[in-house]
């Protein structure tokens, strides 16, 4: 593993624990989370590519890394902040929390979220699984990428990756309009605002 990414990584994460420990250091820290996302595209990104090229990738084998290293940790996290909230939230908090983790286990919080709450609300104190959005991201990153670069030739791989960046940041863009209105198809799923269905 690169020590100058192990480095950045470290920095990242760092930057977002000073940001929710409220100490006025950071006050935009969260954005270490966007730092993060780009650091573990760039690596997956890099490590598909390279079992791609030398025609030693596995889809099983992929994803038990990925299963092996996140799974673990994120099944004992539900398990034990489910057992905390049975005790500790409001009943009328409950149907979000289930729904929170039936997010979290799906790994589509990122959707689930914006239905619930603001992430920079008061009320999101409330939602103990809040921060789950971006692993949900992430692994939703691990199960498309794969599938795109191994059922694209290698002669437009690098072309199919700068399409979908440009996508990417069109849509991004798209998403930013002064006028807050949601696209057509999500305002039925939610009240959400355009800002906070853009953030998760």
């Amino acid at each position: 593993m690169r020590q100058d990414i192990q480095l950045l990584r470290g920095i990242a994460v760092l930057l977002v624990v000073i940001f929710h420990a409220n100490l006025g250091i950071v006050n935009h820290g969260y954005l270490g989370v966007d730092v993060f996302f780009v650091i573990s595209g760039f690596l997956i990104t890099t490590i598909i590519l390279n079992d791609l090229n030398t025609n030693t990738f596995s889809f099983g084998a992929f994803y038990l890394r990925r299963a092996k290293r996140l799974l673990p940790a994120l099944y004992c996290t539900l398990a034990i902040t489910a057992l905390l909230s049975y005790w500790f939230i409001s009943p009328s908090q409950w149907n979000d929390f289930i729904a929170q983790l039936v997010g979290a286990l799906t790994f589509s919080s990122n959707i689930v979220l914006p239905t619930q709450v603001g992430y920079f609300e008061s009320s999101a104190e409330g939602k103990p699984l809040l921060h789950i959005w971006s692993l949900s991201l992430e692994e939703q990153y691990y199960f498309f990428l794969p599938l795109v670069l191994f059922f694209t030739t290698k002669s437009l791989r690098l072309f199919v990756l700068i399409a979908l960046a440009i996508g990417s940041l069109t849509w991004c863009l798209a998403w930013a309009p002064l006028s807050g209105e949601l696209p057509p198809i999500l305002w039925r799923l939610a009240d959400a605002s355009i800002a906070e269905w853009a953030f998760y």
